[in-house]
């Protein structure tokens, strides 16, 4: 039967391919054995005969035999020929190689999924016009001084030693000089064993719940919330516990209510700027957040993504500044302040929970990139990152009062807002009769993306509104978009 095979079409080799042509040969007999097509005790075509049948020398598909052979997918029987090795268990006919289908899932092995209501990311590196959900303007990044630094270390003695394994708690030169910013940024005073580098505030995220969080524990968030952190929680197996939000950011004293009657294991809270509509949280409520933490010992997730950037008046000092008695996990990314491909953020807390944070991050990832740590180092500590920041803010200023400025003259019927004292965002609240997902589409066959709002959807929140970033648009772009959302409005 096998010598019936067509192995004129099963078997194509690629001159141009790096792989030898030998191997190629070899490796479609083993596809042809493990697929079932061939089956133990079946009768290898001769050299010649297989050699004149696919075009290659007699040599190669002997070399092909002989690799076949020592890798006991064959053997050879003297004066009989090549045959599939009789010990191979035998194999029922796959189909024709196809992309993999659900029911090819179904029909495989078991696996636990409970993660098919997350978002997947959106795919924004290859777009020419977006008003995305605030992110950084990547143009404004110092990045032709980080790789400067990065290509240097690299070339020196010492730099070599940056390539082996180091710590999960991340450079600690740039604990160091995160440290030393946070301090004179902030206030907050704290050493490099509280402090640990992570793969942008989304890690830092899951190791606090990972850490804090089990099964059926009580976790309060906003009503409205960072979906990701939401998904982060339910997926430790938490409970979420829905506190309003309203113009002075979380409301304390609900929150005290919920305390009365359940056991709440952890707040996690975006005092400034909170995500996604940008309100920030009252320093009265500030004082009782962290004194109920106190009073009833739960751990505060403080996420402040982007700190650096207010625009009307000095910010609040972040929540793990003022507190005393080690009740705050403060949770930092320097993605969302440089470029969000720059994998990189920090977590600060109590050096016990910090060095197990370390730990359980060695289970996923054993270690970040220290040599790009090392030379996001030299950039802080030269005053390169300062400086990018002052620039920075300078020019978001300017563009949020710009993109305010056209929302207020050409969509005053359709959308609401208030000009948010800082972040990279403004939260839009649109007309109830625009539908947003059609807008959406719309607009991308425009050339424009923009979101539909329905990230920001949850079981108790869902309005019809949108984030609109402004930070990662020139004048002339914002220009540009906005006046294809106001055409497809």
């Amino acid at each position: 039967m096998a010598q019936t095979l067509p192995y004129k079409s099963l078997i194509v080799v690629d001159r141009n391919a790096r792989l030898s042509l030998h191997i190629q040969v070899c490796n479609s007999f083993i596809s042809l054995i493990t697929n079932g097509t061939l089956q133990p005790n079946d009768l290898l075509p001769g050299s010649r005969v297989l050699a004149g049948l696919i075009g290659i020398n007699r040599n190669t598909v002997k070399l092909a035999y002989d690799e076949l052979i020592s890798q006991g997918w064959a053997e050879s029987i003297e004066r009989k020929g090549i045959f599939v090795l009789s010990k191979l268990p035998m194999g029922s006919k796959a189909p024709i190689a196809r992309p993999a289908t659900d029911q090819d899932e179904k029909n495989a092995f078991s696996w636990n999924n409970n993660l098919g209501h997350i978002f997947p990311n959106e795919q924004l590196q290859h777009l020419t016009l977006a008003i995305d959900d605030g992110f950084p303007d990547v143009r404004l990044a110092p990045v032709d001084l980080l790789m400067r630094e990065y290509r240097s270390l690299s070339r020196k003695f010492y730099g070599k030693g940056f390539l082996k394994y180091s710590t999960a708690m991340g450079s600690e030169e740039l604990r160091s000089a995160i440290q030393r910013y946070l301090a004179h940024s902030r206030g907050l005073v704290i050493s490099t064993e509280q402090l640990m580098i992570t793969k942008g505030s989304q890690m830092g995220i899951y190791l606090a719940s990972r850490l804090l969080l089990n099964p059926d524990d009580q976790i309060a968030v906003g009503v409205s919330n960072y979906g990701s952190a939401d998904d982060t929680f339910r997926n430790s197996g938490a409970k979420l516990l829905r506190i309003p939000v309203d113009e002075e950011g979380m409301n304390i004293d609900e929150l005290e209510k919920a305390l009365q009657r359940k056991k709440i294991k952890a707040v996690y809270i975006i005092p400034h700027h909170h995500f996604p509509t940008t309100v920030t949280l009252s320093m009265e409520r500030r004082l009782k957040l962290l004194n109920l933490a106190k009073e009833y010992r739960f751990a505060i997730i403080e996420d402040d993504y982007d700190f650096d950037f207010h625009y009307d008046n000095k910010p609040f000092l972040p929540l793990a500044s003022i507190d005393h008695h080690h009740q705050v996990i403060y949770i930092g990314s320097i993605s969302k302040t440089f470029a969000p491909a720059l994998r990189i953020g920090f977590m600060s807390g109590p050096p016990a929970f910090i060095k197990a944070a370390a730990s359980l991050r060695q289970l996923i990832d054993k270690q970040g990139d220290t040599l790009l740590e090392e030379a996001l180092a030299t950039l802080y500590n030269e005053g390169e990152m300062d400086r990018h920041f002052r620039r920075s803010l300078k020019i978001y200023r300017q563009r949020r009062n710009s993109f305010c400025e056209i929302l207020k003259a050409d969509f005053n019927n359709m959308i609401e807002f208030k000009v948010p004292e800082g972040g990279l965002g403004i939260w839009a609240n649109f007309d109830a009769k625009v539908e947003l997902k059609k807008v959406a589409e719309e607009a991308a066959r425009k050339g424009l993306y923009i979101g539909n709002g329905t990230y920001y959807h949850n079981e108790n929140f869902s309005p019809n509104a949108q984030r609109l970033g402004f930070a990662s648009l020139r004048e002339d772009e914002m220009g540009r978009a906005l006046d294809i959302l106001k055409r497809v409005l």
